[in-house]
């Protein structure tokens, strides 16, 4: 936890010469940590930073099914021979952590033209603009790739 606020800290503040903002931010980010495990959050379900280096490599993925699906809702929209066809798809999933269904959820919701309004114990709701959509969350690869944070 030290290390993420750290790098986020010198991310948003970019200051590398000033040494009291630097002793400053450290003060602070211990005070945070301290502070935070005294009240008891810094746990799996609070900071589930053992997800965080599988993280890393899962956004890249992630990234990239954001970019395919705006092009894909960006062409629906500009040329009328492409059909939009919204519906509601009930699509089982087999996480097992509350942290990994939840990044699954929130990554459907992320991509254009789908959102996820219904999660259930084996099942999510998902809202898809074209058939297409449908059949590429049903087929599962966005599920096998945040899979992966569970390993």
């Amino acid at each position: 936890m030290f290390l993420l606020l750290g790098v986020f800290w010198a991310l948003l503040s970019g200051q590398f010469h000033n040494n009291f903002l630097i002793v400053a931010g450290v003060l602070c980010i211990t005070f945070i940590v301290w502070i935070s495990r005294r009240m008891g959050v810094l746990d799996d379900e609070g900071v589930p930073a053992r997800f965080f280096p599988r993280a890393l490599l899962y956004l890249p993925y992630l990234t990239w099914q954001v970019i395919l699906s705006n092009w894909d809702v960006f062409k629906r929209i500009w040329s009328p021979s492409l059909p939009i066809d919204p519906r509601m798809a009930w699509i089982d999933y087999s996480t097992r952590h509350p942290f990994v269904t939840t990044t699954y959820a929130n990554s459907i919701t992320l991509t254009p033209g789908t959102v996820t309004v219904i999660v259930e114990e084996r099942r999510m709701l998902i809202h898809c603009l074209t058939p297409d959509a449908e059949s590429g969350l049903k087929e599962g690869d966005m599920e096998r790739h945040v899979k992966t944070l569970e390993d």
